[in-house]
């Protein structure tokens, strides 16, 4: 049986940043974008989701993946620091 997580996210300069940790042994990952109606929806929400659509697959590994993570952890830190 697959367990699924959820982990917040947002959108941040047009790439999607984790708003917490991968768990350990992650098999795969999967961007789900809720979106409302298109009534009213501003003309970039449309381009965006028109972007993300058009998105290939992902090519790297988790390692790749936690490296980046924790190379921006590490940066915002230093910002917070005195």
């Amino acid at each position: 049986m697959t367990e699924t997580v959820t982990i917040p996210a947002h959108i941040e300069n047009g790439e999607l940043r984790l708003d917490g940790p991968l768990p350990e042994n992650v098999a795969s990952v999967e961007v789900r974008v809720q979106v409302k109606s298109t009534e009213g929806r501003p003309e970039a929400i449309t381009k965006l989701l028109a972007f993300i659509r058009a998105l290939p697959p992902g090519t790297r590994n988790q390692a790749e993946v936690d490296a980046e993570i924790d190379e921006g952890r590490g940066k915002r830190r230093a910002r917070l620091r005195p």
